[in-house]
């Protein structure tokens, strides 16, 4: 089938594509809002610019697919293979992704607000200046995934393979990131306020800079990690391992120290 027999069945109402062979044609700004292309060859498409709201793409071959600036609202493409496809641009907001292999895929300042990434494979996948907030991560693999100036304000991160990711200037708050491994991690200057660090491994972290207001450090391990300037206010330290840290020029107004109590200025001042 070629594209333009594909358009023809969809303009007299069929929706069902499923299993069907489309690999490298071009579709670019069509409207093929609720098409279900599950299990479908769609390698290389081109698909930019297109509507796709509420598509189908379960378990779907879309390796090296073109979705730049496409509308994928609500769509299902879980389990499927985005290996190498750009999403650049894209809106994937309330987007089903769980399971997915999204190795080296590029979202570069699309929106995945509220989108479902559960156990997805992003391992080199580029995330620059997403929004991701607040979507649901629990234990994908973003190794060596680019999150830089992402907003992932309220993600649930629990469970996720984080190593070599990078999140400069990235935006945090509130996320979930209880008990992950962050140890030698570089979040200088990255805002986490409000986030959930309990049991969280933040051994040797560079934390320099970062804003912690409110967060909940509650049994987190910040064995020489660098807090330098960092901003504590009002977190909670409860029972946190922070043996050489360094909290120069950090602010810890009302924060609660590993001991249990308030911090007190004064008490410092004398050390």
């Amino acid at each position: 089938m070629d594209a333009k027999e594909l358009l023809a069945k969809y303009a007299e109402g069929e929706r069902n594509f499923q299993k069907i062979q489309l690999a490298e044609i071009d579709l670019t700004g069509v409207d093929l809002s609720g098409v279900d292309f599950s299990y479908a060859n769609l390698s290389a498409v081109d698909l930019s610019k297109a509507n796709l709201t509420n598509a189908k793409f379960y378990g779907a071959n879309l390796m090296r697919g073109n979705f730049t600036g496409a509308d994928l609202r609500n769509v299902v493409i879980n389990s499927a293979n985005l290996s190498g496809a750009d999403f650049s641009g894209a809106d994937l907001s309330g987007a089903n992704l769980d399971s997915s292999n999204l190795n080296n895929a590029t979202f570069d300042k699309a929106n995945l607000s509220k989108a479902s990434l559960r156990s997805a494979n992003l391992t080199g996948a580029s995330l620059m200046e997403a929004d991701i907030s607040p979507a649901t991560l629990d234990n994908a693999n973003l190794t060596g995934a680019d999150l830089g100036k992402a907003d992932l304000s309220g993600a649930n991160l629990i469970g996720v393979k984080l190593q070599s990711a990078n999140f400069q200037e990235a935006q945090l708050r509130q996320v979930n990131l209880q008990n992950v491994d962050l140890s030698g991690f570089n979040l200088s200057g990255v805002d986490l306020s409000a986030a959930n660090l309990a049991g969280t491994n933040l051994k040797k972290a560079n934390l320099r800079g970062a804003n912690l207001e409110r967060s909940s450090l509650i049994g987190a391990n910040l064995i020489r990690a660098n807090l330098k300037g960092a901003n504590l206010k009002r977190a909670d330290l409860t029972d946190a391992k922070t043996y050489g840290v360094s909290i120069k020029e950090a602010d810890l107004t009302n924060a609660i120290m590993p001991d249990g109590e308030r911090y007190k200025q004064e008490d410092s001042e004398k050390k």
